[in-house]
């Protein structure tokens, strides 16, 4: 299913749940049973995408962790709005994680555990083939400063016309894939009309931009804007990702009513102790994560020694996880279909907590984003979404094939 909900002024929320209950583990995606299905509900994502784009007059810049489209209409699609834009005298720049270029022998990125998501390569294969008209300027991001092998540019977002009033920006779970936006759980924000909000976003690419690596991005960029009455928190990492871990702990803990929480994994200890805080206050918590790959790091932690701050994170998860849900996705292989439960969601009482970040300290040394907004409308909006993806996957059968 893919919903726009209701705006909040300038505010567009969208949210994506898996399209097709019915999934054969051992198909690729182009071989899966309700092809059309997963691709009609990706191409209704590509149109929103698109829409936005096609508001650039100036400029375009655009920060993604993995982009792989089905040839096809909805390749042609959100190709095209980029061809189009750049057909039309807009300056675009696109940036992607290099680590899509690693690892061809084994067709996975490098991904590091519990703060990255896994992914295939091939971002740099695509744009190749893409025939990006010659205006278009592409820069791989590298990792390798930070933490040779686990650290990833993981940013989905998009920027028009910084630097205008008009400027508008695009942010949140999901990647330019068809299975991200065909079979995962993501969500995604469009924001117009926001000059200060874009100026923030557009220091952190400029940052990646210039430098080509992640080292040193992020750093002091965060802050809070208003849009439409509406009081926006934003955090950059890795020069603010300990800030961004503990912004989001802090909205946790400060909670008094209702918690609500969607993630690929929950492993932050500082998101964990928040919780397990808030459980033990008789707090209203629930919330859904992706079994498969929360079940690799409850693993790791298994194997460390008692006492160990290791064994304390296991604890907390012990304690929090019989209030969640986990999604039964397909476990990850480089060819398989990939329906992580992949939002990076918190709602506290009324505030939202949304971006790329996975709720993993892990994350805070990544290339990431994350938006807090104060906002009933759409804590309401996002919390009834956390609510249907719980129901739903409460009593979900196991994948077609599944060993």
């Amino acid at each position: 299913m893919f919903n726009a909900g209701v705006a909040a002024g300038n505010v567009q929320p969208y949210f994506l749940t898996q399209a097709v209950t019915d999934l054969d583990d051992s198909k690729s995606l182009d071989q899966q049973p309700e092809l059309a299905a997963i691709q009609a509900q990706a191409l209704w994502a590509a149109d929103a995408f698109s829409a936005f784009i096609g508001t650039a007059t100036a400029t375009l810049d655009i920060a993604i962790y993995d982009f792989r489209l089905m040839p096809g209409p909805l390749e042609d699609e959100f190709l095209g709005a980029i061809k189009a834009a750049a057909e039309r005298g807009v300056t675009v720049r696109l940036a992607y994680d290099k680590s899509a270029e690693s690892s061809e022998e084994t067709g996975l990125k490098g991904f590091g555990g519990a703060g990255a998501d896994p992914a295939p390569v091939g971002t740099h294969a695509f744009l190749a083939r893409a025939q990006l008209p010659p205006s278009v300027q592409v820069r791989p991001i590298a990792e390798v400063a930070v933490n040779p092998g686990t650290q990833i540019m993981h940013n989905k977002y998009i920027i028009c016309d910084a630097g205008t009033p008009a400027a508008g920006v695009l942010m949140g779970s999901a990647n330019f894939t068809t299975d991200a936006w065909g079979i995962q759980d993501n969500n995604v924000l469009v924001i117009t009309g926001c000059a200060d909000l874009a100026a923030a976003y557009e220091r952190d690419f400029t940052d990646l931009w210039n430098a080509q690596m992640l080292a040193g991005t992020g750093v002091g960029d965060k802050g809070s804007v208003t849009v439409s009455g509406i009081d926006i928190g934003y955090s950059f990492a890795p020069g603010e990702g300990r800030a961004t871990e503990s912004a989001i702990a802090a909205a946790v803990s400060a909670a008094a009513t209702r918690i609500r929480i969607a993630s690929m994994v929950i492993s932050s200890p500082k998101i964990l102790q928040a919780l397990a805080d808030q459980i033990t206050a008789g707090r209203d918590v629930a919330g859904v994560y992706d079994g498969p790959e929360m079940a690799d790091v409850v693993r790791q932690w298994q194997k460390a020694a008692a006492g160990s701050p290791t064994a304390a994170k296991l604890a907390l998860w012990q304690a929090v996880s019989p209030h969640l849900t986990a999604k039964p996705s397909v476990p990850f292989t480089a060819n398989g279909p990939h329906n992580f439960m992949h939002n990076k969601v918190i709602v506290a009482d009324d505030v939202v907590s949304t971006g790329s970040f996975n709720l993993s300290s892990n994350a805070t040394r990544n290339a990431e984003n994350v938006l807090r907004l104060a906002s009933r409308d759409l804590a309401d909006q996002y919390a009834a979404y956390v609510d249907g993806l719980v129901q739903r996957y409460a009593q979900a059968p196991a994948p077609a094939g599944a060993h």
